[in-house]
């Protein structure tokens, strides 16, 4: 697996905390004899050429110096750290160095021992890789270096070191490759490193979390399922892909103890024959030795999320591409989706008038919404209509979730900063299988989830709508007709009852009404499919 190819989010991270410094770059006064050289050895013990990461550990700054050249620093104190590959073997190397007057120091890969993860019992015929990253472990370690390892891979080595000031991750995972049987996810941190550098994890003391990966509704069928430790301080950008299928899989992974973001990262084949990828759902876990947890991913109904309008100084503001949310995923927590593309109109009225009309008119249009001074107190009706749309790809026969609406009636005024008074709603269907379809003639048990989030700061909550109906619609016919079905709750929460038909697909229509006089309505057509 090459470099180009490994996602992390250390790149983006590490330049949003703090400006690379580069040469000629305005900083602290350098005196003309306070100078770093670093000499690199490859395993061999030639010279090799390679571009290191020198931190300082009293201000957190960062220097990128290429080994061989005598480099201007502040006097102080830093951590150096790199990688040094050659020989079908990568080492990585980290050292503390005061930098006083004509400083040099060498990195010597022969120093470095193997890095070595295993499970007890040990498992078989499934591909093992390794994901290590060393670190300074100053100033909340924000800077590291990478490199791999494992099956088929390169050979991989640390150089130890006694140093608080260097920190090692090391991230192992064992998997078939096709998510049809366990896999597993280990992390090991330590401050300073080891000269035996590695662990054994008793599988006895994993957590095991049941990955539920379905398909329909994600405008595409190809999905990778990756795990990636989320936590302060060094490993916290290591990332392996476990397994990509174009089918649902029902699997299990092993995980060390600790804070995961287990993740379904979406591509599909573009018109032209390339491969694009487009984001996918993350969720994040704390999960406990012994613990058992569970998420799911491509789950159906993709509609309407859950952000309600909202008055910012005195306008109404509305994000328009938010039409095609999975309902388990909030964006709150560390767990959040996304979906391909999509397009959508939306409506303002006032008075019985159309006020405003937007477009989110698909890929290049940054955060469209819908914004509108409010220039008079009263009721304002808000409607979006979406339709999946992606220039670039073709989408799956049969896809689900394929067009929704919502619209919002509520009160506002000019020169307010308040969520409106309604909720954000969305319809959870129980019982389908991986393909997100329900047996013919059956019925479905639809939970009905009225929700409120803060997703927007500097504005006031306003008071909560109080429900004064909730009424669920279907259709068969896509939307040719509608019939209201039953609505109760179900261990405490609203369901809709839904009688399916012998095949075909299911419309879902749900009006929230407030006692305010204000209403939500979300609609999804191909919400699930029959058979």
């Amino acid at each position: 697996m090459s470099s180009s190819t490994r996602r992390t989010r250390a790149a983006l991270t590490a330049s949003a905390l703090v400006p690379t410094l580069l040469l000629g770059t305005t900083g602290p006064a350098l005196a003309a004899t306070d100078t770093l050289t670093i000499t690199a050895l490859n395993r061999s013990g030639a010279k090799v050429a390679v571009t290191t990461t020198v931190v300082s550990h009293s201000t957190n700054s960062r220097y990128t110096i290429r080994t061989g050249t005598k480099r201007k620093l502040p006097k102080g104190s830093y951590a150096v750290l790199a990688s040094i590959t050659s020989g079908g073997s990568s080492t990585l190397g980290g050292k503390t160095v005061k930098v006083s007057g004509n400083t040099k120091l060498t990195l010597d890969a022969r120093q470095g021992k193997p890095v070595k993860l295993a499970l007890s019992p040990a498992v078989s015929s499934l591909s093992h890789s390794i994901n290590a990253e060393i670190c300074n472990n100053t100033n909340g370690g924000d800077y590291g270096v990478e490199s791999w390892g494992g099956d088929g891979q390169q050979a991989l080595y640390v150089i130890p070191t006694s140093s608080k000031k260097i920190a090692l991750a090391v991230m192992g995972t064992w998997s078939d490759g096709t998510g049809r049987g366990d896999s597993y996810a280990v992390l090991n941190r330590t401050v300073g490193v080891s000269k035996t550098p590695g662990r054994t994890f008793a599988r006895s003391k994993l957590a095991t979390l049941t990955v539920d990966a379905r398909r329909g509704p994600a405008g595409t069928d190809d999905a990778t399922i990756a795990v990636q430790p989320t936590h302060s301080g060094c490993g916290s950008y290591l990332y392996q892909s476990l397994w990509g299928t174009s089918s649902p899989t029902n699997s299990k992974i092993r995980l060390s103890p600790g804070k995961w973001d287990i993740r379904a990262d979406l591509s599909a084949t573009t018109k032209t024959g390339g491969i694009t990828s487009f984001g996918g759902p993350t969720a994040q876990r704390t999960v406990a030795a012994g613990k058992s947890y569970y998420v799911r991913f491509l789950g159906s109904t993709w509609g309407p999320g859950f952000h309600v309008p909202v008055t910012y100084q005195g306008r109404i503001n509305y994000p328009l591409d938010d039409m095609f949310q999975d309902p388990a995923f909030n964006g709150l927590n560390g767990n959040y989706g996304s979906a391909a593309g999509d397009k959508s109109k939306a409506t303002l009225r006032f008075g019985g008038k159309v006020v405003k009309t937007a477009y989110d008119k698909g890929y290049g249009q940054y955060m469209p919404s819908l914004t509108y001074k409010v220039k008079k107190a009263g009721w304002y009706t808000l409607t979006n209509n979406a339709q999946r749309y992606d220039p670039d790809i073709t989408f799956p026969k049969g896809m689900l979730s394929t067009t929704s609406s919502v619209t919002y009636r509520f009160h506002a005024k000019p020169n307010t900063s308040v969520m409106t008074q309604v909720n954000a709603v969305q319809q959870v269907p129980a019982g389908l299988n991986g393909h997100n379809r329900a047996k013919a003639g059956s019925t479905t048990n639809v939970a009905l989830k009225l929700n409120r989030y803060m997703l927007i700061g500097d504005i006031k909550k306003g008071t909560a709508p109080k429900l004064k109906s909730l009424t669920t619609k279907v259709s068969f016919d896509s939307g040719k007709t509608w019939k209201s079905m039953p609505v109760k709750k179900i261990g405490g929460v609203w369901n809709a009852v839904v009688k399916n038909p012998a095949s075909g697909n299911v419309a879902l229509r749900t009006r929230a009404t407030y006692t305010s006089g204000g209403y939500t309505e979300v609609t999804v057509y191909r919400a699930y499919a029959i058979g």
